[in-house]
């Protein structure tokens, strides 16, 4: 029986690194081998347009709400490809649950031309809501 509690106490023990990897060290990098991200430019404070991306519809439907609380009396929605649907959710959650008397003013529906970092041109449907209260 004491052997058996004298394993026990041993695997209680701190980690002993295993043969060729070491413990709770930082990884280091190495400089320039991470792919340098492209600088956006700093967006207008002004700018009253809530970009759709890959967070949750309500986080968007908080951002409209938002904007219309703090006195914004129009606010633009956009997005590009699969996300198009998502503008469209967060449109009518905003419409039919949180503020009633939200009009639709204009739908745009365009195809925008990017440019890949290998340089191909690739062609993406994107959508431009404006909603007023």
């Amino acid at each position: 029986m004491t052997e058996l509690n004298q394993e026990t106490t041993h695997a209680h023990e701190p980690h002993q690194p295993v043969h060729g990897h070491e413990t709770h060290q930082p990884a280091q990098r190495l400089q320039g081998s991470q792919p340098q991200r492209k600088q956006l430019p700093p967006r207008d404070p002004n700018d009253r347009t809530v970009y759709i991306g890959k967070k949750l519809v309500m986080s968007y439907v908080l951002a409209v709400v938002t904007r219309f609380n703090n006195g914004d009396s129009e606010v633009k929605v956009k997005a590009r490809g699969r996300n198009i649907s998502v503008a469209a959710d967060v449109t009518q959650i905003v419409k039919n649950r949180f503020i009633t008397t939200l009009k639709i003013k204009h739908v745009d529906i365009t195809t925008e031309e990017l440019t890949s970092d290998d340089g191909r041109m690739s062609r993406v449907s994107s959508i431009e809501i404006t909603m007023t209260k």
